[in-house]
């Protein structure tokens, strides 16, 4: 598909106002421009076509840059606004809107239904995980914020990957930590949703209801094995949301954090169907029955 602005555009301009005085092509500067966006400038082009018919009259493509930076390096806006040459004002307006406007494409890119791709028939079509976020202490205090990865107030996602393709395919929260654990929420929600007989993929905290196959859960080494790298590539795409600063230094109001969440996800999975997958793991586990 033809997109409205060239990835050259948003590399050029990115580059600009990461502070990058040399626009060539090389891996250093796409690498800089990485660490500013969070994204390459093809899924920032593919991001901008995917919203801008959302977003109020006098926005432009600049603008998706603008509230990638404030995902991603999540500084002050005094020093954010600076770097795109702005009013504060303005700054925390457009941004946050091109950020509820990413969250909003939600529902048509992260589909429960994407995880019967490439499927072979094995038991379990997800690896399913709850993920951890540090959140300022609420008030008034109540513990049920607490979460025991922090020692300290945090919420909780589910989060469910299509074990064949690396997609991640089913998102739900937030949850107060220390209230909901990871198996109350699988059953509250995506538990539901399973097939007959379709069974997930989990840690050992998920044990204890028939629709999980945990750790133990193998008939031999091949199929531990098999279970154990399908976790683990699930845990590389769960830090990979903590790689932009609003998922692990958050400041705001708690009920703003979900906006942002569902938009790193949502980025997140825009690059995987977009030429930056996940690496692939092997899994067979046929039914036997």
């Amino acid at each position: 598909k033809k997109l409205s602005v060239h990835p050259s555009i948003f590399y050029k301009k990115g580059l600009q106002i990461a502070g990058n005085r040399t626009h060539t092509f090389c891996n250093t500067n796409m690498t800089y421009f990485r660490s500013h966006f969070g994204v390459s400038p093809g899924v920032a082009s593919i991001i901008w076509d995917m919203i801008y018919l959302q977003l109020p009259n006098g926005f432009c493509y600049f603008h998706v840059l603008w509230g990638l930076l404030f995902m991603k390096v999540y500084a002050t806006a005094p020093v954010l606004a600076g770097k795109v040459g702005a009013d504060e004002g303005i700054f925390r307006e457009k941004s946050f809107k091109v950020v509820k406007a990413i969250a909003s494409l939600k529902s048509k890119v992260i589909k429960l239904s994407n995880r019967f791709m490439n499927s072979n028939d094995s038991i379990c079509n997800l690896t399913v995980d709850g993920t951890d976020f540090r959140i300022p202490e609420p008030t008034p205090f109540w513990s049920g914020w607490f979460s025991h990865k922090f020692n300290a107030a945090g919420l909780r996602y589910e989060v469910g990957v299509c074990i064949q393709t690396g997609w991640i395919c089913w998102i739900i929260g937030p949850f107060a930590c220390g209230k909901w654990s990871d198996l109350k929420i699988f059953r509250v929600a995506l538990k539901k949703k399973l097939v007959p007989r379709e069974r997930v993929e989990a840690d050992g905290g998920y044990r204890g209801d028939v629709r999980i196959s945990d750790p133990e859960d193998a008939a031999n080494m091949q199929e531990s094995c098999m279970k154990s790298a399908a976790r683990s590539r699930h845990e590389t795409i769960n830090r990979r949301f903590k790689q932009f600063d609003c998922m692990k230094n958050f400041r705001h109001d708690k009920d703003i954090h979900v906006n942002l969440f569902e938009a790193v996800a949502t980025i997140t999975q825009i690059g995987f169907e977009n030429g930056e997958p996940p690496y692939g793991v092997v899994y067979e586990r046929p039914h036997l029955f």
